[in-house]
């Protein structure tokens, strides 16, 4: 298999006995061999604009449904030392005064996914 510079995928088929394959394979035979050159295009993909991110504790906050729930993440993530007494403390007052919505909007199951495609989208000008 080789890729020239349009991305075009040309298939070298291996040694085979015609007749075999036809017998073998006829519907796969009559794609392949009554076809003019058997290729297969591929569209050049984007690179996901989220991959290799790490979510930090406000985008697990964003997830949360209640102020316990936030209240079990920070110490949670204090616990593991990805968080500082300081910070961890400014969050909970944060949490406890102006709730789940002061970490912005929910973060929803696919909301990551929708993220990603619509920056993709931008990107391609669609």
């Amino acid at each position: 298999m080789k890729c020239n510079k349009d991305l075009e995928v040309v298939v070298s088929l291996p040694e085979f006995d015609v007749n075999e394959f036809r017998k073998l394979f006829p519907n796969l035979s009559k794609e392949v061999l009554d076809s003019k050159t058997p290729t297969l295009n591929i569209r050049e993909l984007s690179k996901d604009p989220l991959r290799d991110y790490t979510p930090n504790v406000y985008d697990f906050l964003g997830r949360v449904k209640s102020v316990e729930e936030g209240l079990k993440v920070i110490d949670y993530l204090e616990s593991r030392g990805e968080l500082s007494k300081e910070l961890a403390d400014r969050l909970r007052e944060e949490l406890r005064t102006k709730g789940v919505e002061a970490f912005g909007e929910r973060r929803y199951f696919g909301y990551y996914y929708k993220l990603s495609s619509d920056r993709r989208r931008k990107e391609r000008g669609i």
